[in-house]
């Protein structure tokens, strides 16, 4: 059985992969961005990085460019916060791949779901997970990706969080009971990490953290949530996400009936504070300027911190 993992603790950020106008990567820029949040405060003890997730627009990178994301994140990081990836991938040797050069690397962590596009059964998904511990060393984080049409029961999780790689369990769940029970069942063996946002329901059923995107460009403001209800302060917790969170969430919705992925709202936030993100990489685009211009009011709205 695994010990719960006290390292993935907090907000987890969906690190931004940033791009050059012709859309190659900006690894140069991609090292700035991480230095701004580590140096505002995200460290060990407090927060994750989550690189080439889908909030770093994996899909679109190939497998090159997500491995020297890894060695750059490493080395810019310097053991100052824990460094996770993501190994999702259709091709099980291209996850293999990634696994061992994420334990070359010395990334602390790696994002696994079942594969998609066939849709797998439990026995694959136990397949899958077994292979790529047995060719690396590196620990695993289970991805719940339901909403794209495989649901994991716990008889499935339990053969998983047993396996001595897993840690921890990025989670969500389209029904509400059984994502309180999925963490109380599995929060006293893996980290459990809210990928719902319902911030505090699930740390009131043993959620050690939460994605966010919002690190990206205002790290305190996450930091402020979750010592909100390090301190069990759930009125305050109230308070601070019905006001930025609330309206950037209103936002998102909008930019999404524009284009898809994480990419755009994530990016366009970060140039707005004065972060080098770039464009998402196509078919995805930049929001509209009206979008953008919105979008700075409720900077200003909320006294969001330009960077200089």
């Amino acid at each position: 059985m695994n010990s719960n993992n006290n390292k993935i603790v907090g907000p987890m950020v969906a690190v931004a992969t940033p791009f050059k106008d012709d859309f190659s990567v900006d690894y140069k820029a991609f090292e700035s961005n991480l230095n701004f949040m580590i140096n505002r405060g995200l460290t060990n003890g407090n927060s994750t990085l989550l690189i080439g997730g889908a909030g770093g627009e994996h899909p679109a990178l190939n497998v090159d460019e997500r491995i020297e994301l890894m060695k750059i994140a490493v080395d810019t990081a310097d053991n100052q916060v824990p460094i996770l990836t993501s190994i999702q991938h259709t091709d099980w040797r291209e996850i293999n791949r990634m696994a061992s050069a994420a334990s070359d690397a010395g990334i602390y962590g790696c994002q696994l779901g079942p594969t998609y596009y066939y849709m797998p059964t439990n026995n694959d998904v136990i397949e899958l997970f077994k292979g790529v511990s047995s060719e690396s060393d590196v620990n695993l984080m289970i991805y719940h990706t339901w909403w794209d049409g495989f649901i994991m029961n716990f008889d499935l999780l339990d053969q998983l969080v047993e396996m001595p790689n897993v840690i921890s369990i990025k989670w969500s769940h389209e029904d509400i009971q059984l994502f309180k029970q999925g963490l109380e069942r599995y929060s006293k063996q893996v980290s459990m990490i809210d990928n719902s946002g319902n911030h505090i329901l699930s740390n009131i059923y043993g959620a050690s953290g939460f994605i966010t995107h919002l690190s990206s460009f205002w790290p305190e403001y996450p930091r402020s949530i979750w010592d909100s209800m390090i301190d069990k302060n759930y009125e305050k917790t109230k308070n601070l996400l019905s006001g930025f969170k609330s309206d950037w969430m209103k936002w998102v919705g909008k930019v999404v009936q524009e284009t898809g992925g994480e990419g755009p709202f994530i990016k366009v936030a970060m140039e707005l504070v004065g972060l080098k993100a770039g464009p998402p990489r196509p078919p995805s685009k930049t929001p509209s300027k009206e979008l953008i211009n919105e979008l700075d009011e409720i900077l200003n709205k909320h006294n969001v911190p330009r960077h200089k």
